[in-house]
């Protein structure tokens, strides 16, 4: 609080005397924020090895919301300084979260870009009593667990294969359908639920095949998709595995009338310069990527990284940040009150960033977040929702 000594000495003495004790409360308002602190967030992330790009991308979406409201003042006046940690794989997530409890003090973790990541870097939080937000990663059986400290902000794999199997219906009906995903923890749940969808639509699929996480190559099973006759794919992937499935069909010399992608991997802009025109027309399903009213965010990145944001992972990330540090900003900063907050709060669809709105249900599940119909064109994503 700012206030001129001229400004004191024109007013009278009763009006002095409470200008001096509004500053000496806000001077004592901030000196106790300064004794308290930083407030510590620690993100737990894949930032080398498989998913690294989905890692890095989540990243630098909670780094430009931290940016945000560091600028604007804090929460509770508090600086919020971000430690990060490297969840190469899952058996390094549960340590790598305790490292960030333990060894930074993190009083809120953020996650965790990848499904099979987030199950044991969640239960870490857990254990420890300590709010974990998933800001990226889909997988329905993560809040499925029963967990108190857990929410998540983002889209799940059943919204995902909801909207994957409506398109697929609206647009080819009546089409042969081939189902082709990772057994992973994303890929798996999508499938599954995809499934569910279309016993309930009894809609048969012609072929459904399975391969795992570490298969060297896709040949086999788009092989299969080929024979059987297949005219529509639904691909739930992980990161790496479109590029397999592309080169695949371009050694049998095969190209189906439509491919639906589900993953991480098939929102990239890598993707779609590794792949060229051969990815114009691909479909992907996904949180919507930086519509016009992310405008500002897509700016920030663009002049903070030197590039164009390369998939919506940032856009979700930094809107699932925001929420947490503007929630906790209203708390006080006090991080014992966050989950508390959240689950209180009330956002109608349409409001956030990214179209999104904030309503939590039991499970900790963000029931206002959706995923988009959208298509590559040019090595552009157009959104058809």
């Amino acid at each position: 609080m700012s206030i001129s000594r001229r400004i004191v000495l024109s007013a009278g003495p009763l009006a002095t005397l409470h200008i001096h004790r509004a500053l000496a409360a806000t001077n004592n308002s901030q000196a106790q924020a300064a004794a308290k602190g930083p407030v510590s967030i620690g993100a737990l992330l894949p930032l080398s090895g498989a998913g690294s790009l989905t890692g890095e991308e989540c990243l630098r979406g909670i780094e430009l919301a931290v940016s945000d409201i560091n600028a604007a003042g804090g929460v509770g006046q508090r600086q919020i300084v971000l430690s990060m940690n490297d969840a190469l794989g899952q058996d390094d997530a549960e340590p790598s979260a305790k490292s960030l409890i333990d060894d930074n003090h993190a009083a809120v973790l953020l996650g965790t870009g990848l499904s099979a990541l987030s199950y044991p870097g969640s239960a870490a939080a857990e254990l420890a009593q300590l709010p974990y937000i998933e800001l990226n990663a889909p997988s329905d059986g993560i809040t499925a667990r029963g967990f108190k400290f857990l929410l998540r902000s983002c889209a799940t794999t059943s919204m995902i294969a909801t909207a994957a199997t409506g398109a697929i219906a609206a647009r080819y009906k009546g089409a042969k359908i081939g189902l082709l995903f990772n057994t992973g923890a994303t890929g798996g749940a999508i499938a599954q639920a995809a499934l569910s969808q279309w016993q309930a639509q009894k809609v048969t699929p012609l072929l459904v095949a399975g391969y795992p996480q570490d298969a060297p190559d896709l040949h086999d099973p788009v092989s299969r998709l080929r024979r059987a006759g297949a005219d529509v794919v639904l691909h739930a992937a992980e990161e790496d595995d479109v590029l397999q499935i592309f080169q695949a069909m371009q050694d049998i010399g095969w190209t189906p009338s439509a491919v639906f992608g589900c993953s991480n991997g098939y929102g990239l802009r890598e993707t779609a310069f590794a792949l060229g025109s051969a990815f114009d027309g691909t479909y992907l399903v996904a949180p919507p990527f930086y519509p016009a009213r992310a405008a500002y965010i897509s700016d920030a990145y663009q002049n903070r990284f030197g590039m164009p944001p390369r998939s919506a992972d940032s856009l979700s990330a930094y809107v699932g940040a925001k929420l947490v540090f503007d929630i906790l900003n209203g708390a006080g900063g006090d991080t014992s009150k966050l989950l508390e907050a959240l689950r209180k709060t009330d956002i109608a669809a349409g409001t956030l960033a990214n179209g999104w709105g904030v309503q939590f249900d039991k499970t900790g599940q963000n029931l206002r977040s959706f995923v988009t119909l959208q298509q590559w064109r040019g090595q552009s994503l157009v959104s058809l929702s």
